[in-house]
């Protein structure tokens, strides 16, 4: 009598709990809703932002804004009493000077910046006096093969910008075919990193006169979004740098016609020859260059900006020394020439999303078993940089269970058509991460139709790389590209609000499940 009454106790104690737990899920997940994500977006991606690039006063008031919304929710800060971790960047600019000596043995002539060459992005100053090489294309794999990388070691190479125009049924048409676009672009990267040469020498064929590199500011239109491309915005126009990671060669300068002329005697009738000689793969690496050697030289023009990650948490009851981090970053591209660079999708979005799924879990009235980080990321668009911060001077990364991700949440690929497609990327080891999304999916009808992507090492894309390279497990929800991606066009009027709350839903139950099994 006493085993029946105890097994009945303890299955009234199992339902009573089950019950409980429930009906506390149930109030995180009614936090959930359009009404208070469209207003957050609306406002995060608005024109008062100015388009949230990192070390703007746009992507200062963003943090100010995301903080609010995590301590009204009653989350503890992160840092030292704070919900800001700065994250200190350097900031290169166009540089004050910059110069190419080229010398032979009877002269030296001297081109400038900026007539004569761009170098939008120097690090540090510089002063580099080397022979040069011709590298063409600068590819060198399989039969294609431009330069002798083995030789070009401490050199400056020569090189085309982008692609050689493959004639029908060449073998170079054949070569090209086998790889895309950005493929070709890993190629001629891992060259460059094979030849360990000191600086690159880029010309562009199509821009002789450096004319493109140059932003125009009398002809822009505010109902001519169509006419920008994805490299209109002026972030391409400086980089970032985390004061200590070392800048190292090889620095890269785009050099005009002029230049490339004096280094390459009849210089037209050269190029004619070498791309047709190209077109069968017959390539002599060995080009008579009239100088033996080039002189270049750069006054950097850096300053230092500090920029901050956003961070809260919920301690664990517990299991408080293992922690889940959820993140997203909420920095965007600026505001240049008459455009704001509003970005709802990328990755307003995201970092909405992550703000509701922190309200959500306080809104149970529950605390999880082990402990939860709540991130907004500075300076994704510019190289990770808010992760990596983190990452890098987080005290025991290896207490750090699970990592979630949040990159454009928001968007359908055509906003006219609301679709119900959603990717999800996960570690591949960690299958919990598609049954515990399937599961919820179906069970609480969210109707997401999610494909899921198991990869061995997802260490590219997003913040999520920063935090896999640790070997921490990983899944990251993404809508995938669309017309708007990195264009003033991201509106908030183009969101798909029934997608980005189930998106956010479903990541609330799998995390909660994940927070307390």
């Amino acid at each position: 009598m006493k085993t029946i009454n105890m097994t009945l106790f303890l299955s009234l104690l199992f339902t009573y709990s089950s019950s409980f737990a429930q009906e506390h899920i149930q109030r995180g997940l009614a936090t959930i809703n359009r009404n208070s994500l469209e207003a957050q977006l609306t406002f995060l991606s608005s024109d008062w932002f100015e388009g949230r690039e990192a070390t703007t006063k746009g992507a200062y008031m963003a943090a100010d804004y995301l903080a609010s919304l995590y301590q009204t929710n009653g989350l503890l800060p992160f840092v030292d009493n704070s919900y800001f971790q700065k994250v200190p960047l350097l900031v290169a600019h166009e540089p004050h000077s910059a110069t190419i000596s080229l010398r032979t043995n009877e002269l030296e002539v001297k081109y400038s910046f900026p007539e004569h060459l761009r170098a939008e992005r120097v690090p540090a100053s510089f002063t580099i006096d080397a022979a040069p090489v011709w590298a063409g294309y600068g590819i060198n794999t399989g039969k294609l093969k431009e330069v002798n990388t083995a030789k070009c070691k401490g050199k400056i190479m020569i090189r085309l910008t982008g692609l050689p125009i493959a004639e029908e049924g060449s073998q170079l048409q054949q070569i090209l075919s086998q790889q895309n676009q950005q493929e070709w672009n890993t190629v001629k990267k891992q060259t460059l990193e094979q030849s360990e040469v000191v600086a690159i020498l880029e010309y562009d064929i199509n821009d002789p006169n450096l004319k493109a590199s140059i932003v125009d500011t009398q002809n822009h239109n505010a109902n001519a979004e169509q006419l920008l491309d994805k490299r209109s915005s002026g972030i391409y126009q400086k980089s970032l740098y985390m004061p200590d990671e070392p800048t190292k060669a090889p620095y890269q300068l785009k050099v005009s016609k002029a230049i490339i002329e004096s280094l390459i005697p009849n210089f037209e009738q050269f190029l004619n020859n070498y791309l047709a000689d190209l077109q069968n793969l017959s390539i002599n690496p060995k080009v008579q260059l009239s100088a033996s050697s080039l002189k270049l030289e750069a006054e950097a023009h850096v300053e230092l900006k500090q920029c901050n990650n956003v961070i809260a948490m919920i301690e664990g009851s517990e299991k408080p020394e293992e922690v889940i981090v959820v993140g997203a970053h909420y920095d965007h591209l600026g505001s240049y020439n008459g455009y704001i660079w509003n970005g709802a999708d990328d990755n307003g979005s995201g970092a909405i999303g992550v703000a509701a799924i922190a309200k959500a879990f306080m809104a149970t009235g529950l605390q999880p078993k082990r402990t939860i980080i709540f991130a907004n990321w500075t300076a994704e668009e510019r190289g990770l940089f808010g992760s990596r911060y983190f990452v890098k001077h987080f005290k025991d990364i290896d207490k750090i269970k699970y990592y979630h991700n949040y990159d454009m949440i928001g968007r359908s690929y055509n906003y006219e058509q609301p679709d119900s497609v959603v990717s999800l990327l996960y570690t591949k080891e960690w299958a919990q991460a598609e049954t515990l999304c399937k599961q919820y999916n179906k069970e609480y009808q969210l109707g997401l139709k999610i494909n899921y992507s198991a990869w061995d090492n997802p260490t590219s894309g997003s913040d999520n790389a920063p935090f896999a390279q640790k070997g921490i497990p990983i899944m990251w929800f993404h809508t995938g590209g669309h017309e708007s991606y990195h264009m003033p066009s991201d509106h908030v009027d183009r969101i798909d609000w029934q997608k980005l709350e189930a998106i956010v839903k479903t990541s609330f139950l799998t995390l909660w499940n994940l927070a307390n099994e």
